[in-house]
């Protein structure tokens, strides 16, 4: 079925004032924070909702924090980077939005590990919008509420033009940077857990694995001792904490501990 010539004319004024809404609010809040934080501030002014967050994934499905725009956000993110599920890993593998508008009745049917301590975060409905410009897989937007309920038709609306802007504005960061390596736009303004990369690589020498299998063990012991994996991997780059592989365990100041 087409769509009426003056139909089409009536959506693409819409979707005109709406993304000058977006700059508008962009330009207001760059002049008090770094830019990837003012995306992070104006997706959640933008679609109402009470934060927001935004990861990039690199071609190993490895994610990384952009920015949050509160507290409840970063651990959110920090928490889906832990356990490897939730709004932002689905959204990040697929080409639709991620819609949970009740975490505490999904516990027992989707994201087993995140649900649970995401609502004891204060998170009661969330939302995962996949940030891609054409085939190029860039992240996700994550949103979240802190009471149930779906979004509405504007909102769902709005948070696909969030998303849409976050990837071109991603991308403009990264522009001109020489090939393989991160533009320094993006390095310096955005919450990169290079530590985490950094203790994996330690961990895997302690323990004679291969880098993923060090990753895992990161997340599984962060997820048992119900540590954030940033606050573990700094631990481990500092040499507080560290594997034992003679015993298979995790020592802290050589201390074994337990879990």
């Amino acid at each position: 079925m087409s769509v009426p010539l003056a139909a089409q004319r009536r959506l693409r004024i819409v979707a005109s004032d709406r993304l000058l809404a977006i700059f508008t609010l962009l330009s207001q809040r760059e002049g008090t924070r770094p830019r990837a934080g003012s995306l992070c501030a104006v997706a959640a002014e933008f679609t109402n909702l009470s934060g927001a967050g935004i990861a990039l994934v690199s071609t190993g499905r490895q994610y990384t924090s952009l920015c949050t725009s509160n507290t409840v956000a970063r651990k959110l993110m920090d928490l889906e980077f832990t356990v490897s599920e939730g709004p932002c890993v689905d959204a990040c593998l697929s080409e639709f939005a991620i819609d949970e508008a009740d975490l505490i009745a999904a516990n027992d049917r989707r994201w087993v590990a995140y649900a649970p301590s995401a609502t004891d975060a204060g998170a009661h409905a969330v939302f995962g919008f996949p940030v891609r410009i054409g085939a190029i897989r860039l992240g996700a937007l994550s949103l979240y509420r802190d009471r149930p309920g779906p979004l509405n038709p504007s909102q769902l609306s709005d948070a696909y033009l969030m998303a849409s802007v976050i990837g071109r504005a991603v991308l403009a960061m990264q522009a001109g940077a020489p090939p393989e390596m991160l533009a320094i736009e993006l390095e310096r303004e955005a919450t990169f857990d290079f530590s985490v990369h950094q203790a994996a690589g330690m961990v895997a020498v302690q323990g004679s694995m291969t880098v993923g299998d060090a990753l895992v063990a990161l997340r599984a012991h962060a997820f048992a001792t119900n540590t954030a994996l940033s606050e573990l991997a700094v631990r481990v780059v500092i040499r507080q904490t560290s594997f034992d592989p003679n015993f298979g365990a995790w020592r802290d100041n050589g201390v074994a501990l337990t879990e």
